[in-house]
């Protein structure tokens, strides 16, 4: 099968990580996979780009920043020169795929990354969402069954559900940088390390988390915190203000599976999520959740048994679920890693590539 996929860019995020996999996923199958990214292929358009197989072809079109009217006639061309039999797209791209939709011959689908009226992303996309949608002209495929629910609610029909998936290497192993960066960071070799992987957005609220580990820190747990993502002055003025000693800020990371891997617990207190790659990665290495309860997090933590859900997106809410995560006993948290990795085993990306593929075949056009 010849499989097109497409999105905006390769920056550090979910999607992007996501899009990735599925392409290296789909081609170790078996099939013709081809990446189609709007904006250059540079340090920060192209974060991604080095884990891309070479079983799978890229090609950037070098958008300009701004509303770029060729884009939609070069996308279509690409395209058309390729011949797909599906074409996938991701994130903000159906934007520009109107004239590619309506003049080419191929099965189109939309992965809706986050709930379906924030992935809308405002008027302009939610009309043409609906209007490809309810026409069948695109078929949207949803992430999480809270996705699903928020699809059916924001557009008045349903849609296929098909979980994210993300494979963790079997040779995956802390290098000794790493090891020694943390333990730099440890007060003592009891202490516990919490990661926080996300990029800086007033969604994940890094200012929160931080806030929220100082309170716990001020009241003598013993943990640090390391906060992996790309950064926004904004959002960093916020976790600066909060003082926390034990709060670290890491930037971008190439390699954020071994700082999952070497953590106790990973934390995430967004406002809202779709099904954050994240999430899955953490749950693959055993590392304990600790959320806010949105978006596709609730379908995965069992709070009290996989890890700790907050009652509500509220601060203080979180401060207790976290607190619950320190006051573990050091058997209770090896018999949560068991379960948590237990509950990983329907997140690989060889299972959700498959089910894409099956989607894909059953998807008349």
């Amino acid at each position: 099968m010849k499989i097109i996929n497409v999105i905006p860019q390769l920056a550090s995020g979910g999607g992007e990580r996501f899009t990735i996999d599925l392409c290296n996923a789909l081609a170790l199958q078996g099939h013709d996979v081809s990446l189609i990214v709007f904006f250059p292929l540079n340090e920060h358009f192209g974060f991604y780009k080095d884990e891309l197989s070479d079983k799978v072809k890229l090609i950037s079109l070098n958008k300009k920043i701004g509303l770029d009217f060729t884009l939609a006639f070069r996308l279509r061309k690409v395209i058309q020169e390729i011949a797909p039999d599906i074409v996938n797209t991701h994130l903000r791209a159906i934007l520009y795929m109107p004239l590619s939709v309506l003049t080419i011959k191929a099965k189109f689908f939309h992965t809706v990354h986050n709930t379906a009226e924030v992935e809308a992303g405002g008027t302009v996309g939610g009309i043409l969402r609906k209007l490809f949608f309810k026409t069948g002209k695109v078929t949207p495929i949803t992430i999480s069954l809270e996705s699903l629910a928020s699809f059916e609610k924001y557009y008045g029909q349903t849609a296929p559900m098909i979980f994210n998936g993300r494979d963790i290497p079997e040779s995956l192993q802390i290098s000794d940088s790493v090891k020694q960066e943390i333990n730099e960071f440890k007060k003592t070799p009891a202490t516990k390390v919490l990661v926080h992987l996300a990029r800086y957005t007033e969604v994940k609220r890094q200012d929160l988390m931080a806030r929220v580990a100082k309170r716990l820190y001020d009241e003598g747990f013993d943990f640090i915190v390391l906060l992996i993502g790309r950064t926004d002055e904004k959002i960093l003025n916020g976790v600066r203000i909060a003082n926390c000693r034990v709060c670290h800020i890491l930037g971008e990371k190439k390699n954020p599976l071994e700082y999952l891997m070497a953590a106790d617990a990973f934390c995430l207190c967004s406002t809202y999520e779709g099904m954050p790659i994240s999430l899955i990665e953490a749950m693959g290495v055993g590392a304990i959740p600790v959320c806010t309860p949105v978006g596709g997090i609730v379908n995965v933590v069992k709070n009290g048994e996989n890890g700790f859900l907050a009652d509500d997106i509220s601060e203080e809410s979180f401060y207790e679920a976290m607190k619950k995560f320190l006051m573990l006993s050091e058997n209770d948290s090896q018999l949560m890693k068991k379960s948590v990795l237990k509950a990983y085993e329907p997140f690989t990306m060889r299972e959700c590539a498959s089910k894409y593929i099956e989607l894909y075949n059953k998807t008349k056009m």
